[in-house]
C-alpha cells in the first residue's frame, strides 16, 4: 500500500507524531512518504492509497495554512484518509474540521488521533504548558494508532473510530468564532520589530506560513498575519516581540485550565505536568 502523511508543523510537535506514524507504516512494509505541507505542493496525492493529514490546534481549530492546503487539493474520490492533531488544551473541533474538508474532496476519512503537545504560543499564561510533549509514550501511542489503522482498514469499529462527529461544546463555539483571522488579529497583539536587534537574516520571512513578511529592508508584517507568532519564536536575536498586556488577559480568560476543566474539554491526561 502506498501511504502519504502530510503535516503542518512549526515547533516540531506535529512533525514528531507524523514521523512516528510513518515509521510504523514503514516497518509494516508499506511504501510511505512523509512530508510537510510546504513540500507537498508538487506531490500528487492521487497516487497514494491512504493519506494522513496532521495539524496543530489554533484557537480550537485547524490553522489557516492547513485549511488552504485542503482547499487546494484536487478531488480525492476513492482515496481513504485519516487525521491527527496536536493540542495543548481544548481541542474543540480541530479533527472534525479537517475531516469535513477532506470529505468535501471526496475522501473517506477512516481514523482520528489527538496527541498532547507542548504549548509554544507566547502568551505568558500558557507558554510552556505540557512541557516535553509529545513524549515517548505519546509517540508510541501514535505508532499503535497506525498499527490499528492497518489491522482494521475494512472495519472502523475495530479501531474504536467514533465517526468524527462534531462537538457542540463551548470550545467548538469559541473555535468557530476565533476561526476568523481578522478577529484573531484584533484580539491578539501584532509582533513588533526592534530594529536594533535585527541582523536581516530573513529567517522570519522563510518561516512565516502565510508568506506575510517582506524585507523593506527590515522585516515588515503584511495584512495576512494569523498570530501564530512563528516569526517571534524563531528569531534568535529576539528582534520581534509582542505586548501581551491585553492579549494575555483574553487568552487567559478563554483558555485557562480551570475554565477548560469546567467545560470538560481539557485534553491534558491525569498525572501530566
Amino acid at each position: 500500500m502506498k501511504i502519504a502523511i502530510v503535516y503542518f508543523s512549526q515547533t516540531g510537535n506535529t512533525r514528531k507524531v507524523a514521523e512516528a506514524i510513518a515509521e510504523e507504516f514503514e516497518q509494516a512494509g508499506h511504501d510511505t512518504a512523509c512530508f510537510s505541507i510546504k513540500d507537498a505542493a508538487s506531490e500528487n496525492l492521487k497516487k497514494f492509497d491512504l493519506i494522513g493529514l496532521g495539524t496543530p490546534t489554533f484557537e480550537s481549530h485547524a490553522p489557516t495554512p492547513v485549511k488552504d492546503y485542503i482547499q487546494s487539493l484536487p478531488m480525492l474520490s476513492g482515496r481513504r484518509s485519516f487525521v491527527f492533531a496536536t493540542c495543548g488544551g481544548a481541542s474543540g473541533n480541530v479533527l472534525f474540521d479537517i475531516a469535513k474538508r477532506l470529505k468535501g474532496k471526496g475522501s473517506e476519512v477512516i481514523g482520528e488521533l489527538l496527541v498532547i503537545g507542548e504549548v509554544h504560543h507566547p502568551a505568558p499564561c500558557i507558554v510552556g504548558k505540557s512541557p516535553g510533549r509529545p513524549n515517548l509514550e505519546d509517540l508510541n501511542n501514535a505508532k499503535r494508532f497506525a498499527s490499528a489503522m492497518i489491522q482494521g482498514m475494512g472495519s472502523p469499529h475495530e479501531r474504536g473510530f467514533n465517526g468524527l462527529k462534531s462537538k457542540k461544546g463551548f470550545y467548538n463555539l469559541i473555535g468557530w468564532i476565533a476561526s476568523s483571522d481578522r478577529l484573531v488579529r484584533f484580539l491578539e497583539p501584532k509582533p513588533k520589530l526592534q530594529q536594533s536587534n535585527c541582523n536581516q537574516c530573513q529567517l522570519c520571512v522563510r518561516e512565516c506560513p502565510m508568506d506575510n513578511i517582506s524585507m523593506i529592508p527590515y522585516p515588515v508584517l503584511g495584512s495576512k498575519c494569523i498570530r501564530c507568532y512563528r516569526c517571534l519564536n524563531v528569531c534568535e536575536n529576539k528582534a520581534l516581540s509582542a505586548n501581551w498586556r491585553i492579549g494575555n488577559a483574553v487568552v487567559f480568560t478563554l483558555w485557562n485550565e480551570k475554565f477548560m476543566q469546567w467545560f470538560g474539554e481539557y485534553t491534558q491526561p491525569k498525572g501530566s505536568d
